[in-house]
């Protein structure tokens, strides 16, 4: 029984540095997206490959299969190309997400 606690605390306290870590890099980078860095474009960029990263790891630590979650992605992004008309904002970014991930498969 006490070995199935330490497991369950040790889940919690992994999920709770995640989701802290995710929330610090987050506001790393609204600090960056307001900022005038030379080197704001690198910054940003590793910030959201972490934030990307912490988001596959947390979904891994509540029993989402990265599988999964590149699978709901796809089917988000599918369905946003589908709803969304040609002259919308975000149609041409879906479209070329959606390409992106199809080229993984």
């Amino acid at each position: 029984m006490i070995e199935k606690e330490v497991d369950i605390t040790r889940k919690f306290r992994i999920i709770e540095n995640l989701k802290t870590q995710m929330l610090t890099d987050v506001a790393q980078l609204f600090e960056e997206l307001n900022g005038s860095n030379k080197n704001s474009n690198i910054e940003i960029g590793d910030l959201l490959a972490d934030i990307i990263i912490l988001s596959y790891l947390l979904s891994e630590q509540l029993g989402i299969s990265y599988m999964q979650i590149d699978r709901r992605i796809i089917n988000k992004t599918r369905l946003g190309v589908r709803e969304s008309k040609r002259n919308d904002m975000w149609h041409e970014d879906l479209a070329e997400l959606l390409q992106h991930f199809e080229l993984l498969e």
